[in-house]
């Protein structure tokens, strides 16, 4: 049989693995969110650039005028959507890097668990044999 204290040790990894799992998943969930928002961002970039180059050509000399000001208000736009993304990138980076760390923190109690679980598993196979040998060796001497 296990010992209370291997039990306890099993149980406490388990505890451990599973709030690195739920520490993982609120991480992975804010991670989410700005991968998100800077794939939001990038989307609206593509569409202003698709949208100047689409809608630059002017057919006649009435819309020159608005030419100038339409192509400005979609850079000024794609400049600040870029701005934005600048900003964004770095907290971006620094939360898959905490997602990481946490993934293999979590990993590593995964793996001490699993650990200690075939050890433990081990130990019951040996206990085990040795109880056969020794019933082995009472009914051979009788």
């Amino acid at each position: 049989m296990a010992t209370e204290a291997a039990l306890r040790r099993l149980r406490a990894l388990q505890v451990m693995e599973r709030l690195k799992s739920l520490e993982t998943e609120r991480q992975a969930a804010e991670t989410g969110v700005l991968r998100a928002r800077m794939d939001k961002l990038e989307g609206e970039k593509t569409a202003l650039l698709d949208r100047l180059s689409g809608e630059s050509r002017i057919d006649g000399l009435e819309g020159a005028p608005y030419l100038g000001r339409f192509i400005r208000s979609i850079r000024a736009e794609v400049d600040r959507i870029s701005s934005d993304a600048a900003r964004l990138a770095p907290e971006l980076a620094r939360s898959e890097e905490k997602l990481r760390a946490a993934l293999a923190e979590q990993k590593t109690y995964e793996i001490l668990r699993l650990k200690r679980l075939a050890e433990e598993r081990e130990a019951k196979a040996k206990r085990e044999a040795e109880a056969q040998d020794e019933l082995s060796l009472l009914r051979w001497t009788r």
